[in-house]
Formats: structure tokens, sequence, C-alpha cells
């Protein structure tokens, strides 16, 4: 008879939210496996989440997978915005103290 695996949690979808709960379970020392319909070389080449908030970039250096994002990512302290061809700054760091990285 052949062996079968027992995993605790299984999690559909490896985009941004499926791996990084998968990686946040493995560090508390939960059994996983991320089901993912798409072949490993596509996860892998793709970005999915191209905006991300402080938090978010926080999260992931203490997971241990942010480098790569701290190392390719783009901080920003602000956007701007056009309604009606006139230009308005929003200054996320004055308003929240916090950035938002781009990634991709």
């Amino acid at each position: 008879m052949a062996a079968k695996n027992r995993v605790q949690v299984a999690i559909v979808g490896a985009g941004p939210a499926g791996l990084l709960l998968g990686q946040l379970l493995h560090l508390a020392g939960v059994d996983t496996i991320i089901l993912e319909r798409r072949s490993k070389d596509y996860v892998l080449g793709r970005i999915r989440a191209g905006l991300l908030e402080q938090g978010t970039v926080d999260l992931l250096d203490r997971t241990g997978v942010g480098k790569r994002l701290r190392a390719q990512g783009l901080v920003h302290e602000g956007l701007d915005v056009c309604f009606g061809g006139v230009r308005h700054r929003v200054d996320l760091h004055a308003l929240s103290g916090r950035k938002v990285t781009i990634y991709g």
C-alpha cells in the first residue's frame, strides 16, 4: 500500500495571499499544501501584487521573504491623482506616517 501524505491545511491558489499564508503557517509549524493549477514556472515568473502597503511589506520581512522586494521595489510616500485635468497630490506619509512599495 502506498504511503499517504497528510497535511493540516490545504490552500487553494499560489497567488500572493496563498503563498504568504503558506509561509506564515509553515513558520508556525503547521503542515500545509498549496494547490495551484498553473505551473511552478508560471507562478514564479509573474508578479501579481504590484502595490503593497507598508504593513504588508513589514510582514513579508518578518516572514523572511521580503529581501527581493526590498532590493527591487520602489518606495513611494505618496501619489498623484488627476481629475478634471487637475493634478492632486496624496501625501500618504503625511496622512498616515506610512509608505507604499511598488513592485513589478
